[in-house]
């Protein structure tokens, strides 16, 4: 009983961390598109479009299996391993994204190109983090009341969401870079990841034993 008294609060504390992410990548690719773009408006623009597309894409493909799955918690840590993973990935894609740029260069609708090209290369994480949110909603709902329970989760992962940009913009980017900052945040995604599945494991084990 115990294990579930505290267990609500890991959930939170994880989807607080996973948006903390979602903003810290949004500041740091912000800062890696105006080397292709040449413009802060272009690259937020970017971003922002593909990622409210992508989180409501994720939300929406994983609706259904949200409720169908036995095991949620499963869907999470799968979910915030590919983030992390993909994290690390879209470093060097950045760094390919340049030369492709050149090889554009002078042709008709070349923003528009640029926007398409990098909307396919952002899709992806965001659409896993619009996953995370029918998932973590089906777990924290088992411990929670509804509603009570997704304020709790909006707000928790929104409060994470504002820490990641100010931490981002006033510290990380300053003090260690904008590579070693998405490294930060991959491995905030992979260590929630490790987190969730020892605990989840420990949750069934208790349940079972009970």
């Amino acid at each position: 009983m115990n294990k579930q008294k505290w267990y609500p609060s890991i959930i939170l504390t994880a989807f607080a961390l996973s948006g903390m992410t979602a903003l810290i990548y949004e500041v740091v690719w912000a800062r890696s598109l105006q080397l292709i773009f040449g413009s802060t408006i272009y690259a937020i623009s970017t971003i922002l479009t593909t990622f409210f597309v992508g989180f409501a894409l994720g939300s929406y493909a994983f609706r259904n299996l949200a409720d169908r799955t036995e095991n949620p918690e499963r869907l999470f840590v799968l979910l915030e391993l590919a983030i992390g993973l993909y994290g690390l990935i879209i470093l060097y894609l950045f760094k390919i994204l340049p030369s492709v740029y050149l090889y554009l260069t002078g042709m008709p609708g070349i923003q528009l190109m640029q926007f398409f090209i990098l909307s396919l290369v952002l899709i992806t994480p965001a659409t896993l983090f619009g996953a995370t949110w029918p998932i973590i909603s089906r777990i924290y709902a088992n411990h929670e009341r509804l509603g009570r329970g997704i304020g709790r989760l909006y707000s928790s992962n929104s409060f994470g969401s504002f820490i990641g940009s100010m931490a981002t913009g006033f510290f990380l980017i300053p003090l260690i870079g904008i590579m070693a900052t998405a490294i930060v945040a991959a491995s905030i995604n992979l260590l929630i990841a490790l987190t969730i599945f020892a605990l989840s494991g420990k949750m069934k084990g208790a349940k079972d034993g009970s």
